[in-house]
C-alpha cells in the first residue's frame, strides 16, 4: 500500500478514503467504460459541471483515432467503489483531462500528480484546466506547469424551436431512414473533414466493423443528414441526448466542401437541436469556439487553457 496522498508505480493512491486505480486495458465498451459513462451522466444530471467533458464526448472518443493500447494509463478515483473522478486522454497519452465530482475538489492536486506519472509521453504532458479554477491552477503551478495561449471552449444553445430553411431540392433524413446508405455516409464524413489522404488500416477496419454504430446511447433518429438533389450527403450533425436529461451534445458536424456557405450545416445542427428539444432537452452543448456556431445561436459558457509541464 502506498503512503497516503502518493501514487505507487501501478498508479494507485490512498488519500482520505479515496482509492485510485487504472482503467482496464481491454478496449471496447467494457464494464469500466460503462462505469465512467455513468459517472459523467450522474455528476452532470442536476447541473452541468463538466461541459467540456460530457458523457457523449467519452463515448465518441472511443473510435479509430483513440490509441487503445494505452487505456490502462487512464486513472479512476473511487470512494467505496463509486467513481468520483477520472484522469483521461482523448487521443493518446501526452495529454490529460480531468473530471471530478463536486464534493471531491480536494483531489485536484492528486489528479495532476496522476497525469504526471501515468499520462506523460516521453516526459511531456499537456493538461487542460478550467479558467478561473484557482484550486487547479495553483496546484498546477506548484507542480511545474505553466499556462499556454491554447484554449478550448464549450458553447451552448438554448432550445427554443430554432428555425432554418433549405435550398430547393434538399431534404433532411436521419440514420433510421429506410434509404440511409452507410457507405455513402462513410465517404461523406471522410471528405467532410477535409481528409486528403487514403484511409489507413485502422480506419478501414473500423469502417468494416461499423464501429460506433453500436455505441451506448446512440440514437439513430438524432443523426441528421442533409441530402442534396443528386443524393450526396451534403451535411451531417450528430446529436447525443438521454431522454431524462435537460441537455444534449453536438458531435460530429461536417459539410462537404462543395456544399459550404449554403446554410446546410446550420440546417443540420438546428434540426438535431430541435429533435432533442422535443425529447425534453432545454439546451445543447458543443465543444467549439467556431464563429459558425455563434452565428446560429450558440454562445460560450466555459473556457479552458492548455498547460504544459516545464
Amino acid at each position: 500500500m502506498s503512503k497516503a496522498g502518493h501514487f505507487t508505480n501501478k498508479g494507485e493512491s490512498y488519500a482520505m478514503g479515496v482509492t485510485f486505480r487504472r482503467y482496464t486495458a481491454q478496449p471496447g465498451y467494457t464494464e469500466d467504460f460503462n462505469k465512467v459513462c455513468d459517472f459523467l451522466i450522474r455528476i452532470n444530471h442536476s447541473k452541468v459541471i463538466t461541459p467540456n467533458y460530457l458523457w457523449a464526448r467519452w463515448v465518441w472518443q472511443f473510435g479509430p483515432y483513440m490509441n487503445m493500447e494505452n487505456l490502462s494509463h487512464i486513472g479512476i478515483a473511487e470512494d467505496n467503489g463509486v467513481i468520483v473522478g477520472i484522469a483521461t486522454y482523448e487521443n493518446d497519452i501526452g495529454e490529460a483531462f480531468f473530471c471530478i465530482d463536486d464534493g471531491y475538489s480536494r483531489l485536484k492536486p492528486e489528479f495532476i500528480d496522476y497525469a504526471l506519472q501515468n499520462l506523460s509521453h516521453n516526459g511531456e504532458i499537456k493538461i487542460t484546466l478550467p479558467d478561473g479554477d484557482l484550486e487547479y491552477q495553483r496546484a498546477a503551478i506548484l507542480k511545474g506547469f505553466i499556462p499556454t495561449t491554447h484554449k478550448a471552449t464549450a458553447a451552448m444553445i438554448d432550445i427554443n424551436c430554432p428555425e432554418y430553411t433549405l435550398p430547393d431540392g434538399y431534404k433532411i433524413i436521419s440514420f433510421d431512414d429506410d434509404n440511409f446508405d452507410i457507405e455513402r455516409y462513410y465517404n461523406a464524413i471522410w471528405r467532410g473533414f477535409n481528409n486528403q489522404r487514403q484511409r489507413n488500416e485502422i480506419e478501414i477496419e473500423s469502417m468494416k466493423k461499423r464501429e460506433g454504430f453500436d455505441a451506448p446511447h446512440l440514437n439513430l433518429n438524432l443523426r441528421i443528414l442533409v441530402v442534396a438533389p443528386n443524393g450526396d450527403y451534403a451535411s451531417h450533425c450528430g446529436m447525443w441526448h438521454l431522454s431524462d436529461s435537460d441537455y444534449a451534445y453536438v458531435e460530429p458536424v461536417f459539410t462537404l466542401p462543395e456544399y459550404r456557405k449554403m446554410g446546410l450545416g446550420k440546417a443540420a445542427v438546428l434540426e438535431g437541436v430541435k429533435r432533442c428539444g422535443k425529447r425534453g432537452a432545454k439546451c445543447a452543448y458543443v465543444l467549439s469556439s467556431q464563429q459558425f456556431y455563434y452565428s446560429i445561436g450558440f454562445y460560450p459558457v466555459h473556457n479552458e487553457t492548455v498547460w504544459i509541464h516545464r
